[in-house]
Order: structure tokens, then sequence, then C-alpha cells
């Protein structure tokens, strides 16, 4: 199975964290990168925090892709625990799923499936796409295929 795990772009300020949006160098960060990784996210079922930012970024590469959006996932939001999102993931059956969600989750989640702990060992920039595999989703279980920043695209 794979998972692919999305940060969202470079988000401005807003009034509360969740209505932060995209800004304009954030939605050209996801298009690059949706456009450079585009046969690795194609067919994936797609999953976004309910945060504007992570919506957007959703939505743009759903566009990117010629795909319909995904759904939200209420529980994988930047200060959400990543225990929580592992048990949901152990209960899937798709072969591709995609979260599109936020830091510090991201780099936890990343942590807890590749080195069953919650290090935060794995950089992930505004608009990095990390792509892991696994037999089955569980601590320590899964391998880390790539970590692509869209930086690394210039």
């Amino acid at each position: 199975m794979k998972l692919i795990i999305v940060r969202h772009g470079e988000a401005g300020v807003a009034a509360t964290d969740p209505e932060r949006a995209l800004t304009a160098n954030g939605r050209q960060q996801v298009q690059r990168i949706t456009q450079a990784m585009k046969d690795e996210l194609i067919g994936s079922i797609a999953y976004a925090s309910p945060y504007l930012r992570a919506q957007q970024t959703l939505e743009l590469i759903s566009q990117g892709l010629g795909e319909q959006d995904g759904q939200t996932l209420a529980f994988i939001t930047p200060d959400d625990a990543p225990e929580p999102v592992l048990s949901w993931l152990a209960l899937q059956s798709d072969a591709c799923l995609m979260l599109v969600s936020h830091q510090p989750l991201v780099s936890r989640l990343i942590s807890l499936l590749v080195d069953g702990v919650e290090s935060a060992a794995y950089p992930m920039d505004t608009a990095s796409i990390a792509i892991l595999e696994a037999d089955v989703w569980a601590k320590g279980l899964a391998r880390l295929v790539s970590l692509t920043h869209v930086v690394d695209l210039d």
C-alpha cells in the first residue's frame, strides 16, 4: 500500500489559524509540485484537513490531476496527534491514499510510521510530498520511498 503525505502550500495570515489561505506563491508551489509528481499522485484517494489552506491545496492538486476533490478528515490539523491517524490508516483498504495536512503533524506521522516514534525527524517544507509504502500501517513498518520539496524542483 502507498501513502502520500502532502504539506499545504505557503499560507498567509488570517484572524484564526483555520482561516489562513494560500498565498499566490503557495498556489504556485502546489501547482509545481503537482506537475512534477503527477505520476505518483494520480489515482490516490485524497483526504485533507478542514483548514482552508489544506482544502485549497487539495483543490489545486485535484485540478492538476484532472480528478475530483477528496474528503475532509477532521483529525489531521496542525496540533492533532499522529496516533489517531495511524489507527484510521490501519482500517483503510485502499491501495493508495493521500493526506493533505500540516506541520508538525506530517513530520510526526512520518516518524511514527517509519521509525516507530514521534521524533518529527522528517522536515516537510510547504508543498512537500512524502511517499511511504507498507504492507500494513503500523508503527515502524513503513518505508519512506521519497521526500520531495518544491525547492528541489528549481
